[in-house]
């Protein structure tokens, strides 16, 4: 008989609570009483080196590694500590890695998932149909997985973890490996599921797609949690990495450089550019006009560069790998 999913009531805002997640292994502690909420409905992204303990944090939330005593996790308001079999049935789980038979057909990997899930032939047949149209692989139904491209595979990856209807997807490095086109594709599958409702958690390295896809981004370092944010939010904290970048026409006399150096500390010269950050880009700006008409200097190709969510991202990691803190 199959484990009945826990499913969100109207009222529930929050899908996973997590409190306390910590990991050791021998003298290496890889998650450090993280905690952590993701409401109902959010694509939420986990961040952070090699290492950091991503990883790890989603073995925990998802029962493959045991809870300490210490450690609490709450599936849409209820507890599910003391049974971990029953709260698993409430994740989808896309690995980085295929784990369907490479030996199997497409259709055959998902007859023998839903088995697993206790879903009877019928429904298996009508959930099958409906994913594999919606992720596009009808037509490779009775195709070997082993003969598929990465992406194919991946979209098949998604229909496995769909297949029992789960209400919360984790997704482990969904578009690593892929070409920009797939990858493309698998991020317009995945806003899709949100905007049918689905909660997801997403690890992934690429930068771009998490500042592009996720609504919060956690950032995770040294087994700790050390910024828990949207990707714009985390960009306006540091405004102050906003580049200004601009040339000037004709030579510019060593006398005049090392003046403007003065004016702006973090001047630097970048190819046939010059370079600083601001804080104030529009005050900055006035401030290098009025230089440049008082010194007869022609200012060409100026344009603002905004903080990327990667020096964020980099800001954060080194400032904490200092022992700084956030």
């Amino acid at each position: 008989m199959a484990t009945k999913i826990q499913n969100p009531n109207k009222e529930d805002k929050c899908a996973i609570r997590a409190f306390n997640l910590r990991k050791e292994f021998e003298d290496l502690i890889a998650v450090d009483n993280v905690s952590f909420t993701i409401n109902k409905g959010e694509i939420v992204g986990i961040l952070g080196p090699n290492g950091a303990g991503k990883t790890t944090t989603i073995r925990l939330l998802t029962g493959i590694f045991k809870l300490d005593d210490q450690a609490r996790i709450e599936i849409f308001e209820k507890d599910m500590t003391e049974n971990p079999n029953k709260y698993k049935m409430n994740f989808g789980i896309v690995p980085e890695i295929s784990n369907a038979f490479s030996d199997y057909t497409v259709w055959q990997n998902l007859n023998f998932s839903g088995g697993i899930y206790g879903i009877s032939k019928e429904d298996i047949e009508i959930r099958a149909k409906k994913l594999l149209n919606q992720f596009e692989l009808i037509e490779k139904r009775h195709f070997k997985t082993k003969t598929l491209s990465k992406g194919l595979k991946q979209r098949l990856n998604f229909c496995l973890a769909l297949l029992h209807e789960p209400p919360i997807l984790i997704l482990d490095e969904p578009t690593s490996g892929l070409d920009p086109i797939s990858a493309k594709m698998m991020r317009t599958y995945i806003l899709q599921l949100k905007k049918e409702g689905k909660t997801i958690l997403i690890t992934t390295h690429d930068l771009r797609e998490a500042q592009t896809i996720c609504d919060r981004i956690l950032i995770m370092n040294r087994g700790k949690i050390i910024a828990d944010e949207s990707p714009n939010n985390l960009r306006e904290r540091f405004k102050s990495t906003d580049s200004i970048i601009f040339k000037i026409d004709g030579v510019l006399s060593d006398d005049l450089k090392n003046k403007m150096k003065k004016m702006f500390k973090n001047l630097k010269e970048k190819n046939d550019y010059l370079v600083f950050s601001s804080s104030n880009a529009l005050k900055d700006i006035t401030k290098l006009n009025k230089f440049s008409e008082e010194n007869n200097l022609k200012i060409s190709d100026l344009k603002i560069e905004e903080t990327s969510l990667e020096e964020v991202f980099i800001h954060l990691i080194n400032k904490d790998s200092r022992g700084e803190g956030k």
